[in-house]
């Protein structure tokens, strides 16, 4: 609210349709007192605030710079603040014609009113009922009287305020509990200690035409103090009299335009001056301090303009215009000016001045490529009259340089996007554009007329056989001269088309492990091999990537850390280098035992007892899944032959069955729970 009018303000809420109902509160603070002004901001709640009144409460906050704890509350009425008897207006009313306006929509049984001029109210007083021509009308002239304002129960001066103290001041609508409407109150900080003189209008500048003047001034630079504006004129500089019998204000729907300027319109005789200033207004009915003075004279202005209609061009250098204006304002020409341009739109500069005024022609001899002419009229007061622009063009047949920078890429739906750098010729045309997928071949244009743009979008086939396409360019002139082609660009086409799978041949089984082996993918774009394995008797696993080559030349890969005993399905793809990858290639199913056993895994000794008459065996292995366990024992004469079985607790065994001074051979071997062997560890040991 502290950027535009607020009467402006509370319109525009209204106008454009805002939901809830608030008081909108705005203060003045002078050296002996604080005045506030208020008001709701929808019909319907103000015609609620009107009949029930409002409460104003003022809250001491501060004293001499410290905070007041507690904060200090007293009603400034005890009864809510309503409108004045209408009998209390009359007088005031038969003075001022805003007060007067105020009281028929507050009190007159009716109220009618004429639409008002657009350019005091436009869009926003577009109203069509009663009431809220009522509601328009008392803001509008509320805004004008501030004596008004108080009458309706909408303003009030504080004069109880003590300097030093600061202020917040809170104004309630009186709605009774039962209401079935809902205003937010208003609230605004103030105090003396916030005083500041009113400022001096700034910005104002004064247009002085023909038998009128047009003043301007920028309304944002004070929107938060001034709400309207009076416009003064004296002949003297000295007596100034009011010209604006209504006030100006701002009435725009975008009351945030920095931008936004106020108009004025003054009739004035030709060759007299005048003085004129302007008067900021406030919602509280002060006038601030005058603008500075703007001073001019209406001066009688030529109201012809030359027309150019006849062109020639002898040579490639030269050109002669012929131009036709009104007899009847040649006493007031005082020159031509001949003014020229590289395009229709300008900017135009003045090539030959001081062209006298019975002058109906001129001869021109630095012509470029393209050229655009006008003739301007001016007049003994220095305004100018400007005819349309004729091109001239001389013979041409200097072909434009040829276009550079051609860029360009190609996406994955076909689609090429070119750009290139802008031609500087004056009378450059456009471009043509032309492509080849063999770029030892001729070049066809694509183009059927000339393309004005920097940029081309082209469409082709992804899926053919070609890998790149190749574009060049020619720049065109008005006169058809054609460039020479650009450089070549080459642009390749994005991998669309994965590569072909490559082909399980055959795996072998070793104590190692499982080696696979493949052919590779026929596709030169491959730049690698997956293998994935899969167990097909879980079937929620899904499948596991194990091997990837390094070259796409390796054809085989042996697994060995990661297996167990198991059923294992093994596939493989191939992948290019956009990360296409093949279908993939043909299941191979196979069947793994397990490693083979190392005897080193066993620990076992034989110890005599020839005391006792035993030998005493001992053995251990580091294998958790062993099953059982089996002796062999043989001698000299003998092999080994299975002697005894154990659990796979045992690990110990006293063998008594023996003669003396002899040599006996014992064998250890253990069965894994998946039905491995291992190999037999022998030991001799003499009795």
């Amino acid at each position: 609210m502290k950027k535009i009018s607020f009467i402006i303000y509370l319109l525009i809420n209204f106008c454009w349709g805002q939901d809830s109902t608030s008081v909108q509160l705005i203060s003045r603070s002078l050296p002996n007192k604080v005045m506030l002004r208020w008001a709701v901001d929808q019909p319907l709640g103000w015609k609620m605030g009107n009949e029930y009144g409002f409460y104003i409460e003022r809250s001491t906050i501060s004293r001499n710079g410290e905070a007041v704890v507690p904060i200090e509350r007293k009603m400034l009425f005890q009864a809510p603040l309503k409108p004045r008897p209408l009998e209390e207006w009359e007088t005031l009313a038969n003075q001022d014609q805003n007060v007067a306006v105020l009281a028929q929509a507050l009190f007159g049984e009716t109220f009618k009113t004429l639409a008002p001029k657009a350019r005091v109210l436009g869009k926003i007083t577009a109203v069509n009922d009663e009431l809220e021509q009522r509601f328009t009308f008392a803001l509008l002239a509320a805004e004008q009287s501030f004596e008004g304002a108080k009458l309706a129960g909408w303003g009030l001066e504080d004069t109880s305020v003590v300097p030093g103290e600061g202020y917040v001041y809170k104004v309630t609508v009186a709605l009774p509990e039962d209401a079935n409407i809902k205003i937010k109150e208003g609230s605004t900080y103030a105090g003396t200690n916030l005083y500041e003189e009113l400022p001096q209008p700034i910005g104002l500048a004064g247009i002085f035409k023909d038998s009128h003047v047009v003043l301007s001034w920028n309304y944002n630079l004070l929107s938060s103090i001034y709400t309207s504006y009076i416009v003064e004129k004296s002949a003297d500089s000295l007596n100034f009299e009011k010209q604006n019998q209504q006030p100006i204000f701002n009435a725009s729907p975008y009351p945030n335009d920095n931008n936004i300027a106020l108009y004025y319109t003054d009739s004035i005789p030709n060759d007299k001056s005048f003085y004129y200033r302007i008067k900021g207004k406030n919602a509280f009915g002060e006038i601030g301090p005058a603008s500075p003075i703007v001073q001019g004279k209406g001066k009688k202005s030529l109201e012809y303009v030359p027309r150019i209609y006849k062109k020639e061009i002898p040579t490639d250098n030269r050109a002669t215009l012929y131009w036709e204006i009104k007899e009847e304002g040649k006493e007031l020409l005082d020159k031509f000016q001949l003014n020229r341009a590289n395009t229709n739109d300008g900017p135009f500069k003045t090539v030959i001045d001081n062209i006298p005024p019975t002058s109906r022609s001129i001869s021109y001899d630095k012509l470029d490529r393209i050229n655009y002419f006008t003739v301007s009229a001016v007049d003994k007061n220095g305004t100018k009259s400007e005819s349309l622009p004729v091109m001239v063009q001389p013979v041409d047949s200097v072909p434009p340089a040829a276009p550079k920078g051609l860029m360009g890429v190609m996406d994955t739906t076909g689609v090429v996007r070119l750009s290139w750098d802008k031609n500087l010729e004056e009378d450059l045309k456009g471009y043509r554009i032309f492509r080849s997928y063999n770029p030892n071949a001729e070049f066809s244009e694509i183009t059927k007329e000339t393309h004005d743009r920097e940029n081309y979008k082209d469409t082709l086939s992804i899926r053919n056989l070609n890998t790149k396409v190749y574009y060049k360019l020619q720049a065109e002139d008005q006169r058809y001269n054609r460039s020479d082609l650009s450089q070549m660009l080459v642009i390749n086409k994005p991998d669309v088309i994965p590569p072909s799978p490559p082909v399980l041949t055959k795996y072998s089984i070793s104590d190692e492990g499982v080696r696979i082996h493949w052919i590779p993918s026929s596709s030169p774009d491959v730049t690698s091999h997956i293998v994935f394995r899969k167990d097909p008797n879980e079937k929620q696993a899904g499948w596991e990537k194990i091997y990837e080559a390094a070259s796409v030349k390796d054809s085989s890969f042996l697994e060995s850390n990661n297996l167990i005993p198991n059923e294992y399905s093994y596939t493989i793809i191939a992948k290019d280098h956009t990360g296409l990858e093949s279908t993939p290639s043909n299941l191979l199913s196979i069947s793994w035992k397990g490693k083979a056993l190392d005897i080193d895994e066993i620990k076992f000794n034989a110890t005599a007892n020839r005391d006792l008459r035993f030998i005493n065996l001992l053995w251990k292995t580091k294998e958790p899944n062993v099953s059982e366990y089996r002796l062999y024992k043989g001698n000299s004469k003998n092999t080994l032959k299975l002697y005894k079985t154990f659990n796979h607790h045992t690990t110990s065994f006293n063998d008594v069955n023996l003669k003396i001074n002899s040599t006996y051979s014992y064998g250890l071997q253990f069965l894994l729970k998946d039905g491995r062997k291992s190999p037999i560890k022998k030991i001799n040991l003499k009795y």
